[in-house]
């Protein structure tokens, strides 16, 4: 870990986010573990992804802010007003980019590979989550690794 990059648990178990329900998914793991430890977050994510449709971004980007009020209630989710309202925010956010590009790994490879310019981008939009975080978010979607993978492999100018 980088000190710009707060550590937290990834439910993709170290590979690429391919679809848009799991890039969605790798953010609010990213939400949901700042200031909170990461066995906690493991923990409970089993209801957090219950609580939030299995992360179908389509279907959660529909909810309305006040489905707060239910989510708080959900048996084992962190009951924390300010994340869940985030998570529903985003997903929003999130899907309407999908749609404009297409994906949102599409959207995301727009940045390569300047990964800071992406975190830029996200920061600009991302609800409840700052730079630090969004870079843990990076690192669990795979964006990180595959970047660099790719760049190692390209021929020297």
């Amino acid at each position: 870990m980088r000190l710009w990059e707060v550590s937290g648990w990834c439910p993709l178990a170290g590979r690429r986010a391919d679809r848009d329900d799991e890039y969605f998914e790798a953010l609010t793991a990213a939400v949901f573990s700042c200031r909170f430890s990461s066995e906690v977050v493991r923990a409970r994510w089993p209801s957090i992804r219950a609580a939030f449709a299995g992360f179908s971004l389509p279907a959660v980007a529909r909810w309305p802010d006040d489905e707060v009020d239910r989510l708080l209630l959900g048996p084992g989710i962190i009951r924390n007003r300010k994340k869940i309202l985030a998570t529903l925010r985003n997903a929003r956010d999130l899907l309407a980019r999908s749609q404009l590009h297409g994906s949102v790994h599409a959207y995301v490879e727009m940045f390569r590979p300047d990964v800071e310019a992406l975190v830029r981008e996200l920061d600009g939009w991302a609800h409840y989550i700052g730079a630090p975080s969004l870079r843990g978010f990076v690192r669990c979607a795979g964006i990180t690794t595959a970047w660099s993978r790719a760049h190692r492999n390209q021929p020297a100018p």
